[in-house]
């Protein structure tokens, strides 16, 4: 019996490592790739005509047709086909023009690479000045019966291609956008901690804030890429359909409009804390009426954003700060730094709440059950 839990468990933990670091995945799309890659070279060596001497492009065209994304495969595979048919055209014009050799050459890259800087091509654009070159020099005296083979070609690889990503498990990519949500609101809210113990020990190096700062941007902007890929990955997509599938994906683009808010603002504390606030070389240590509580603020807030507190505590902190706000009548710098730091917290808490509402459900915007208090 012990040694069956060991096992399990030893299974559950390479099955979580799978699925957190995107192996998952990238197994079933490599799976995919190979199982359709090798039915189009099946069924290209029985294409009958002209076209069945050119079956290595089908294996070609399945792999183009092959993307994360059901969506995502036929947009590259109509934008490659399209990039293939005027790449054969501009071939065509090299050779109706009669340019010899050396000329002939350059005439057709020349034109393939500027045709292929039109940006509807999408992924089609490189394929143009390669498949001018390809028809121009292997198909020679033949280009005519090359380039109609490798459209041809190209075009069974590409269907089979998008057939097996449609119906083999097409992906829908939640997990993946949430994951890295989770860890970017972990990151927010270790930044908020570490302006609090900057307001306590009163030491801001601001070479390591500009680092932080662009590990954040960074950070923000892969999560951008992955939210939009979990989107893009229900459409057309026979699985999306599912129940759950849209209210996980609105529930993900609420959450990332609320990262992207606290983001913002956590940056705009980090300007008026550790730059040009309360102790900046140029303004020094502020009160302790306001560095206290401010301090004290910012570690409830980044509770509150990993979703360990109820936002009502939040606000209990921010009320704190704003008597003592209240109660000055000196330092104007202090009280005005202070007082523009209140408003980004509050902003945090706002985003919280926001994105709750949006999505009406059970579950906070930052991945977290909501605690008591939270509304």
């Amino acid at each position: 019996m012990a040694r069956a839990e060991r096992i399990t468990g030893a299974g559950r933990r390479i099955w979580r490592w799978s699925r957190d670091s995107g192996t998952q995945p990238r197994l079933l799309l490599a799976a995919k790739a190979a199982g359709a890659a090798s039915i189009a070279w099946f069924v290209a060596r029985h294409v009958p005509g002209v076209a069945g001497d050119y079956p290595y492009y089908a294996p070609l065209g399945a792999i183009v047709a092959m993307r994360t994304t059901v969506f995502a495969g036929i947009r590259s595979g109509v934008q490659t086909l399209v990039g293939i048919v005027l790449g054969v055209l501009i071939a065509g014009t090299a050779m109706l023009v009669g340019a010899p050799g050396i000329i002939g050459v350059a005439l057709a890259v020349g034109l393939g690479v500027l045709v292929s800087g039109f940006r509807v091509l999408g992924e089609g654009h490189s394929w143009v000045p390669m498949v001018a070159l390809f028809v121009l020099l292997i198909g020679g005296r033949n280009a005519e019966g090359y380039s109609f083979g490798y459209v041809v070609q190209m075009a069974v690889g590409i269907a089979i291609g998008l057939a097996v990503n449609f119906l083999v498990f097409p992906p829908l990519h939640f997990w993946d956008a949430e994951r890295r949500i989770d860890e970017v609101n972990r990151v927010l809210a270790q930044h908020l901690d570490d302006l609090a113990d900057v307001l306590v020990d009163g030491e801001p190096d601001t070479r390591a804030w500009d680092r932080q700062q662009e590990r954040l941007d960074r950070a923000i902007a892969d999560v951008r890429d992955r939210v939009s890929v979990a989107q893009e990955s229900r459409r057309m997509n026979p699985r999306g359909v599912l129940r759950g599938s849209r209210a996980r994906l609105s529930t993900d683009g609420a959450r990332f409009r609320a990262l992207e808010r606290v983001a913002w603002y956590t940056t705009d504390l980090t300007e008026l804390v550790a730059r040009s606030g309360p102790v900046a070389d140029a303004i020094g240590r502020p009160d302790a009426a306001f560095a206290e509580p401010l301090a004290a603020a910012l570690r409830q807030v980044a509770c509150v954003v990993r979703g360990d507190c109820p936002d009502d505590e939040g606000d209990e902190a921010l009320r704190t700060l704003e008597q003592a706000l209240d109660a000055s009548r000196s330092n104007p710098s202090h009280v005005a730094v202070t007082a523009s730091a209140v408003i980004a917290l509050r902003g945090v808490l706002e985003s919280e709440r926001r994105a709750t509402e949006d999505v009406d459900t059970e579950t906070g915007p930052f991945g977290q059950a909501r605690r008591p208090g939270r509304r």
